[in-house]
This record gives C-alpha cells, structure tokens and sequence, in this order.
C-alpha cells in the first residue's frame, strides 16, 4: 500500500510539473517605453505589436522618475546583463540617456511617432556587449527596418571576445535611410578613453580587458 501511495504522489507530481512546465519555461518579453515625458520597462509573457498597447494582464510595468536618466555615475538603469530588449520611443533624447552605457546583447529600437525629435546634446551613445541591433520606424517610415549583426566584418575571432562596444550614432533614433557599421579592436586606458578624437566612455561599468571590439553603427 505504501508503495502505491509513492507511485500514485510520483505520478501527480510528474503531472504537476508537465502543466507548469509552459509556465516555468515561458521567456520574458522586456520592453522600455520612452516618451518625452514618461519612462516604463515592462517584462510580458509574449511579444506585441510595436508600438501597440501595452496590456496589464501580460505585462509587469514600473514607471521610473525621469531622475534615473541622468546617472552621476553613468551606469544604466535596465536589467544587468540583458540578452534581449524593445525599446519603444517618441524621445530619441531620453533613449539615448537610457540605453547609454548598458549592457544589452540583443537590442530593438522601434520609433512610435512620426517626427523626428529633439536632437540629442550629444552625438552617440554607447551599448556595451551589444551583438545585434535592430531598428524600425513604423509611424514614420513603414516598412522600412536595419538589422545588423555586429562584428560580422571582423570574423569568428570576435564572436570569441567578451569585451565589445557599440558606439551607436544618435542620428540613428531619430531616423535614417540606410544603417552602416564596422568593427575595430582597440584598446581603453583607465580613464575610459579611446584612441579616438573625443571618444570616451563611462568607466564604471567598462569591463577588466586589455583590449575590446567596438563597433560604430552610423
């Protein structure tokens, strides 16, 4: 009898897991909502429409004081070590203090209105580890996107390389016909600063390498 009993506690067990197992395999879609005067990220059950309706039954929202886009420390506010995120926009001014020096491997920029926006007070922003970026303008340009793979140019050697940097152009949020990158390996000194004329970046959140891959997406 006490047999059965485990058998049949196995079996109701097993049944249990078998139902939870959509649940508890189920990957989070994160999204960032940015307007002028309005920031949100979201974790949904399921990806959406861009620039649809956010909906409260599949979707956890947090509504962030603008103070957090402008970091005395210049680390980003979104979820460490991000593998995908959609950020939908109407400010390419606040995006770019957003997304400045996070980290985020697989980046969505959607534009949600059909203007071009403020311009940025500065002329790039950066993504640390960023592997592919993805850009679209609906309301603006339909039909048109920019999907790159980054490090592409540089072959297999990059793939194999922790440190890596995007150094995205703010031209690119407010949009663009066409998208261009390359790759260069160079080296960081300790103060965050690059080879290049009036390149830097925060150094907080640079990772420990004596030499990393950046990328420039134009």
């Amino acid at each position: 009898m006490a047999w059965a009993g485990r058998v049949q506690t196995a079996a109701l067990l097993g049944c249990v897991l078998w139902l939870a197992a959509p649940v508890l395999l189920r990957s989070d879609f994160r999204l960032a909502y940015v307007t002028e005067h309005s920031l949100y990220t979201c974790k949904c059950v399921q990806g959406m429409a861009p620039c649809g309706v956010i909906n409260s039954s599949q979707c956890e929202c947090k509504d962030h004081p603008f103070s957090v886009l402008r970091r005395p420390d210049g680390s980003g506010i979104l979820w460490a070590a991000t593998e995908q995120l959609t950020v939908w926009y109407t400010s390419p001014l606040n995006v770019a203090l957003l997304l400045n020096n996070s980290e985020v491997r697989h980046l969505s920029l959607v534009k949600c209105n059909s203007v071009a926006g403020k311009a940025a007070s500065y002329d790039y922003f950066t993504v640390q580890r960023l592997e592919r970026l993805t850009v679209s303008y609906p309301s603006w340009r339909p039909g048109q996107s920019h999907d790159i793979t980054l490090g592409r140019d540089d072959g297999p050697a990059y793939q194999e390389k922790e440190a890596r940097m995007a150094i995205i152009a703010t031209a690119v949020l407010t949009g663009k016909s066409s998208l261009k990158a390359y790759t260069v390996q160079t080296k960081v000194d300790g103060k965050g600063m690059f080879p290049f004329p009036y390149l830097s970046a925060s150094k907080v959140t640079l990772p420990e390498a004596s030499s990393m891959y950046v990328t420039f997406l134009y």
